[in-house]
């Protein structure tokens, strides 16, 4: 029972591609990201008019403006939300309770 061992080679096991060199994930280069600071720019830019637009619409008693300007900025808060998690950062720490 004892005789056999688990480092036997199986057979076409040199042909087998090493994967762990492909799931290392590139470094980053340390460049700025000016498509991501142009990107939150725009986001943080179209939130604030959709808020103002649906201030306007409720301050005027126009529903489809405070519609259109809601959409906007519910829409703009997602994106910049889905930014803020995708970009560089350090994750952050889990407090355990108690």
């Amino acid at each position: 029972m004892g005789d056999q061992t688990t480092a036997t080679e199986l057979p076409g096991a040199d042909k087998v591609p090493d994967m762990r060199e492909a799931d290392v994930e590139p470094a980053d280069s340390g460049s700025s990201g000016t498509g991501s600071t142009v990107s939150r720019v725009c986001g943080w830019l179209i939130f604030a008019s959709g808020l103002g637009a649906a201030v306007f619409g409720i301050a005027t008693l126009q529903v489809v403006i405070s519609v259109i300007g809601l959409i906007l900025a519910c829409t703009a808060g997602l994106t910049l939300l889905k930014l803020r998690a995708d970009g560089p950062g350090p994750e952050p720490e889990v407090g355990i309770a108690g």
